[in-house]
């Protein structure tokens, strides 16, 4: 019996042989190879392979391209795995040797994952789900991407895996097992780092582990992810569970006023507190009150980087790469331009938003200019322009 990894790795072990796709060194090997184990059950075409591993008039003589490809094939399997002959040949067709077993991670990651559905007890499912997730050690073929049936099925067999992260962090939740909703959570989120239920029920298992302080770190990061990629701000679940953090705030019984200022210390003191959006909304209305009280001016200040229009015309691609290259490089002058009252967030993927404390008009003129010329210092390539506007809080 054979061995076959695809899921994270491709590799093929025989007893004490093994075959991966390194020591293949050609592309077209692995995806003939991997092509003719998940079609074993029956013999293959000539014409039905050659579509598997050509685009249209990409060889002139595919049946020729073919019988060099698998002659090759043939021989790096008898020297890595041994004798036998693993593919053989019939009247216009190949098919994998039916004395020779295969053991497909995949296709029992598949089972796995069935029988868990059918599984009559609970703890039956949990098992199989468990043993699912542990073969899935990475995306099917994922060093091959060119191929639209090598896609297709790592779509497929991620689809699967994610479903069965979710299904079983129910289960866990169900039970009161936090530490394993937090662990597969994180496991599922290494595959989907923008799946707004993973994010929420990992934060929410924090939160019944009494982890505050990991918990409202996952949030901060949750939102800055969701919305860097997807654009949402502030959706139900993410504000129910920023709601929870908050009850579990108030329903801490502090031993003394030390206890509080401890935990809410920062690490750093230095620069400017830069936010998620909704954190900066929430600062934004408490300093609004506190100016209609103590009459201590502030400014808004919004910044927004363009592209220059002679640079990259039609390319969105690279557009999008250095608009982003170019925010993350204002994020870093902002830390160290800004006072340490003062506080930023991404309010687009092309905007900052930043409220300046205790600023006058004239003062807020200057630490606009200031952080456009550190920022053009950063930007060798003088591609992006940034733009300013600035207006008083009360009066917004």
């Amino acid at each position: 019996m054979i061995t076959v990894y695809s899921l994270g790795k491709f590799q093929l072990l025989n007893n004490d042989k093994t075959l991966d796709e390194n020591e293949m060194r050609s592309d077209m090997l692995t995806k003939l190879l991997i092509y003719m184990l998940i079609h074993r059950e029956h013999p293959i075409t000539i014409q039905e392979l050659s579509e598997a591993l050509w685009n249209e008039d990409e060889t002139e003589n595919p049946a020729g391209a073919l019988k060099n490809l698998m002659y090759r094939l043939r021989g790096i399997l008898k020297t890595k795995l041994g004798e036998e002959d693993f593919i053989l040949t019939s009247r216009g067709v190949y098919y994998w040797n039916p004395e020779i077993e295969i053991c497909f991670d995949a296709e029992q990651f598949e089972r796995y994952c069935q029988e868990a559905r059918r599984g009559t007890t609970v703890s039956d499912q949990i098992a199989n789900y468990e043993k699912a997730i542990a073969l899935y050690q990475g995306d099917f073929m994922s060093r091959i991407t060119d191929k639209h049936w090598i896609v297709t099925l790592s779509s497929y067999y991620r689809s699967l895996f994610l479903s069965a992260v979710k299904t079983l962090a129910e289960r866990y939740m169900a039970d009161n097992r936090y530490e394993d909703v937090e662990r597969i959570c994180a496991e599922g989120l290494i595959y989907d780092e923008v799946d707004e239920w993973l994010h929420c029920h990992k934060i929410t298992a924090l939160i019944r582990q009494h982890k505050q302080q990991l918990a409202r770190e996952c949030y901060e990061q949750a939102v800055k992810i969701l919305y860097a990629a997807l654009g949402i701000r502030n959706s139900r679940q993410l504000e129910k569970v920023q709601q929870e953090l908050l009850k579990m705030k108030k329903g801490t019984e502090a031993e003394g006023l030390e206890s509080i200022h401890m935990d809410m210390q920062e690490a750093e003191q230095e620069g400017a507190y830069i936010c998620g959006y909704p954190v900066f909304r929430e600062i934004y209305r408490l300093e609004a009150r506190k100016i209609r009280r103590l009459k201590n001016p502030q400014y808004m200040l919004l910044l927004t980087l363009q592209i220059k229009e002679k640079i990259l015309p039609e390319n969105e691609q690279m557009k999008k790469y250095v608009l982003n290259r170019a925010m993350n490089q204002m994020e870093e002058v902002l830390k160290k331009s800004l006072r340490i009252g003062d506080v930023a967030a991404r309010y687009s993927d092309s905007q900052f938003v930043i409220l300046l404390s205790t600023c006058t008009y004239e003062n807020c003129f200057r630490v606009s200019e200031r952080i456009v010329r550190q920022f053009e210092d950063r930007d060798k390539g003088k591609r992006v322009v940034v733009k300013t506007d600035f207006e008083e809080v009360n009066r917004l």
